[in-house]
């Protein structure tokens, strides 16, 4: 009785947590999300501007796309500690063009089907 049953060549590690009321450093949170941001191969985050104040992170600066926005913040919600992220990242490639409206109900024009004769 009492007795942990391992398996040859595992070591047990126990769940690590952190004490209550511990508070993540903003340098902390700031070096953690800017070597997140530069390991994302697909990210170019040289143009990314990172400033952190009691767990909130600012992103500013710019990057290609408006897909590279999504995928910084992403990358800062992710880490331990931020308690809100604000985006003033700016894409370098213009926004898509809006879709003019069509009223509700409305079919894009594709022509009728072959059945319907």
């Amino acid at each position: 009785m009492g007795q942990i049953n391992r398996v040859e060549g595992e070591d047990y590690v126990p769940e690590v947590r952190e004490p209550g009321g511990y508070r993540h450093s903003d340098a902390d949170i700031g070096r953690e999300l800017r070597e997140c941001l530069a390991d994302d191969v697909g990210l170019d985050s040289r143009g990314i501007e990172v400033e952190v104040k009691n767990g909130e992170v600012t992103l500013g600066g710019s990057v290609r796309t408006c897909a590279d926005m999504k995928r910084a913040e992403a990358h800062a919600c992710a880490i331990a500690g931020v308690v809100l992220v604000r985006n003033g990242l700016q894409p370098k490639e213009p926004l898509p063009e809006p879709q003019p409206e069509q009223p509700d109900g409305a079919a894009a024009k594709m022509g009728k089907p072959g059945y319907e004769r």
